[in-house]
């Protein structure tokens, strides 16, 4: 299990997708819903979800900051999926992306070895503690998913356990 490599791809593959009008739409809708159920402020087009930031998880990094940290949030998976979603459609689109979710993590995951996942990568999360999180939710029948081909997962506002309320 491996993340896409969001850095060496960053400038011939995923920058030249981010002017998407589809993708930046997608951002917008969504992680308003989270700006706002949380702090009650808006997010609107121009803006970056680590301008959000409330966690110092970059503090022991040195040197230049990756360009994809723009768009990782702490604590916002749900709410940033399907623009993850989207970009690895148009990244990749002979791949069969699909959202993996759980109570814990939302994640991009292509069915075979590959995750699209900026949050866990900046983060420093090992790829398979992605899967195991999902296996042991399945296993004490927690809700999750890992069938949504394609699909973007409905969000709602944000909730009180901090984690989307489904449309």
């Amino acid at each position: 299990m491996r993340y896409y490599d969001l850095q060496r791809h960053w400038t011939r593959r995923i920058a030249t997708h981010l002017d998407d009008g589809k993708l930046n739409s997608v951002l917008v809708r969504d992680f308003n819903k989270f700006t706002f159920g949380r702090w009650r402020q808006p997010f609107t087009h121009g803006q970056f979800p680590r301008e959000f930031e409330s966690c110092d998880w970059w503090c022991g990094h040195h040197g230049p900051e990756p360009r994809f940290w723009l768009y990782v949030k702490h604590s916002a998976c749900h709410w940033l999926v399907n623009f993850n979603l989207r970009l690895a459609q148009l990244v990749e689109p002979d791949r069969a992306w699909r959202i993996m979710t759980s109570d814990e993590h939302s994640t991009v995951w292509d069915g075979d070895q590959t995750l699209f996942d900026f949050n866990f990568l900046a983060l420093g999360d090992r790829p398979r503690s992605v899967l195991q999180a999902r296996r042991q939710a399945a296993a004490q029948g927690r809700p999750g998913d890992e069938g949504l081909h394609g699909r973007a997962l409905r969000q709602g506002r944000l909730t009180c356990q901090g984690r989307p309320e489904l449309a």
